[in-house]
């Protein structure tokens, strides 16, 4: 009988560049913010940090969900 092999993408290493990504992302927008200043700016910071913090949340939620498979 032959062994099954079982071989699993690196999502860790996915989730690690995506955690990556965002706070450099974050970092550039709040710096933007202190940069210009304004009302627009500091909305649209506050939008990107929390569209990141969702996005990492359902990347996490993936990655635990697929190391039961």
């Amino acid at each position: 009988m032959i062994p099954e092999t079982h071989t699993q993408e690196p999502v860790g290493e996915r989730l690690l560049f995506l955690i990556a990504f965002a706070v450099i992302a974050v970092v550039i927008a709040e710096a933007a913010f202190v940069a210009i200043g304004g009302m627009v700016v500091m909305v649209a910071t506050v939008v990107l940090a929390l569209a990141t913090t969702t996005g990492l949340i359902y990347a996490v939620i993936r990655t635990m969900n697929d190391g039961e498979a």
